[in-house]
């Protein structure tokens, strides 16, 4: 099998002017995560092509061995019109999956568009239309219909189960629009979990609890910067063993982390893409935060150790709710967050122990699908019991709460500027109202108001940092949420208020059109998020999952990518 380098568009990233960060679509700066700009890939299904691993005999190559190989499997896509006028063509890359014109791309590169142009390493290009998208693995399926045989060059596919940390790896792909651009590196860790690209409940900690996670991601030391989003992670034999999908980091810029999605994961889903042009992910119907000491103490647990995942709330008409699981009912304060206790407790699923949220996602990803019987063990009110779950297809992220509590809102999340805070973004007062995230399609988003793109530790406590700062509203200073507030609650639907902003030390102003915006039931229009403590489970997930879209909304994680 044969793997084809990708370009991308030098438009795909552009990166700082003094302390300014500027994004293109085609990567993401996350406040921790940064999805790349795309790289096309496309794998070979199995007895249909031949492969690079074919031609090579199964050994290890070196370098320039490999690069050669894999060098025509990799494509540059591109979109066919401009999404942004700000953002202009969004640009990724690929690789070459099967001969029949497959070509495998992150969703967060094709998100929003249908059709694209593909070029290959010779400059050649050919329109593709997009055959199927799962935005909760970031995988998506682009079909190049037209292309002359002799091109199709499919990669080899590896075994992602069967991987080792310290093994050599190298990523292909177009960093900054650098096309076959190579860097090595070894696999530095191995069961780490993304946020997937679904829009997350929006207005509080319920967007941590509600949020998909993307498991058995691999972690890599291997150089990887926007512009290589969808390129392949290679092991030293030619196989494609991870598509490259994100960073971490708080410049957005490479600083030693980045992820793949596994190929195991790509391969799944990949074929059901092609097949009905989506996947179906099975789905329990719960959100919840991983039991901490702090909540083993307060809910008088008598574990031996903190494990386990209590279940917060229950999706009404879902899965867990028809088997009678239940959430939390006692709404309390621990290390500063707020949190619902007394609800059920996972312990383990299918005689699997759970003792994080982890333990769940991958055994429901890797030995689970829509319709089966899973038995749930859980702890009630300090007695263990069995409840058996029909699993469900999992919905999409804006669907999950059609409780649906409409409020007039911005559209944004984040806290209120402390002196640290100011300190920490050279901010020369410590009022105003830090943008942590912006609602994809929110009137905020339209607008073109940013949220946070970096991750930093304040105090042992974790900040969204880097996001613009409301200053003013119509005139009206605004010092802390609560002149947001009560300023908007003087509104309507479709007013227009001119918000004034602070963003990378230069004032900027912005009209935006207030709407009404779903909201979890029970939550104000606007939240101040509560920043993560490292000493508590819940916040990891909640930046990870509001980091691409939130920072990058649609427009940008449209294209980008976290």
């Amino acid at each position: 099998m044969e793997v084809a380098l990708n370009n991308i568009s030098p438009n795909s990233i552009m990166v700082k002017s003094s302390n300014k960060l500027y994004t293109s679509l085609s990567s993401i700066t996350m406040t921790c995560l940064i999805l790349f700009g795309m790289i096309t890939v496309s794998f070979p299904l199995p007895g249909i092509n031949a492969t690079v691993l074919d031609i090579n005999q199964g050994r290890d190559l070196s370098l320039p061995e490999l690069f050669g190989l894999v060098n025509q499997s990799v494509v540059q896509i591109s979109g066919t019109t401009e999404s942004n006028v700000n953002q202009g063509l969004r640009l990724g890359s690929g690789f070459v999956y099967d001969n029949r014109g497959h070509v495998i791309t992150n969703f967060h590169v094709v998100n929003g568009e249908n059709e694209f142009l593909v070029t290959f390493s010779d400059g050649s290009i050919y329109p593709g239309q997009v055959v199927g998208t799962d935005a909760f693995s970031d995988l998506a399926v682009v079909n190049v219909s037209s292309v002359p045989q002799e091109k199709l060059k499919p990669l080899a596919m590896g075994n992602s189960s069967k991987l080792a940390v310290g093994e050599q790896v190298a990523a292909v792909g177009n960093p900054f629009g650098l096309s076959g651009s190579m860097t090595e590196g070894i696999i530095s860790a191995l069961g780490r979990q993304l946020p997937s690209t679904q829009e997350p409940a929006f207005g509080s900690e319920l967007a941590l609890e509600s949020s998909f996670s993307i498991p058995d991601i691999i972690q890599t030391d291997a150089a990887i910067n926007p512009g290589n989003s969808g390129g392949p992670l290679l092991n030293m034999r030619g196989e494609v063993i991870g598509i490259n999908s994100a960073i971490f980091s708080n410049t957005g810029v490479y600083a030693g982390v980045g992820f793949a999605i596994p190929s195991n994961t790509v391969q799944k889903v990949a074929s059901a893409l092609i097949k009905n042009g989506t996947y179906d992910h099975p789905w329990i119907g719960i959100q919840g935060v991983d039991i901490t000491p702090a909540i083993s103490e307060a809910m008088n647990l008598n574990l031996n150790q903190s494990r386990g995942f209590l279940i917060t709330e229950v999706n009404e008409n879902g899965p867990a709710d028809t088997a009678g699981i239940q959430g939390g009912n006692d709404n309390a304060t621990l290390d500063g967050s707020d949190i619902k206790l007394g609800g059920d407790i996972i312990t383990a699923i299918n005689g699997k122990p759970v003792t994080k949220i982890d333990d769940l996602i991958k055994y429901l990803e890797r030995q689970s699908k829509v319709g089966d019987q899973v038995s749930l063990e859980i702890i009630r009110d300090g007695a263990s019991i069995d409840k058996v779950v029909v699993l469900g297809k999992r919905p999409a992220s804006d669907t999950i709460f059609q409780i649906g509590n409409k409020q007039l809102s911005l559209g944004i999340t984040g806290v209120n500027v402390t002196p640290m805070i100011a300190e920490a973004m050279n901010l020369t007062e410590s009022k105003g109202f830090l943008v942590a995230t912006v609602k994809a399609n929110g009137p905020a988003d339209k607008a073109g108001i940013q949220g946070g793109f970096k991750i930093e530790t304040l105090n042992n406590t974790q900040y969204t940092l880097g996001g613009d700062v409301i200053v003013q509203i119509d005139n009206k200073t605004i010092d802390t949420i609560e002149n947001i507030k009560d300023h908007i609650n003087s509104k309507k639907e479709g007013d227009v208020v001119n918000v004034k902003i602070l963003r990378n030390g230069e004032i900027r102003f912005f009209n935006v059109k207030l709407e009404m915006v779903d909201m979890p039931k029970d939550l104000a229009p606007f939240s101040e998020l509560n920043p993560f403590n490292r000493n508590d489970r819940q916040g990891p997930l909640q930046d990870f999952k509001d980091q691409c879209l939130e920072r990058f909304s649609e427009i940008i994680c449209d294209f980008l990518s976290p």
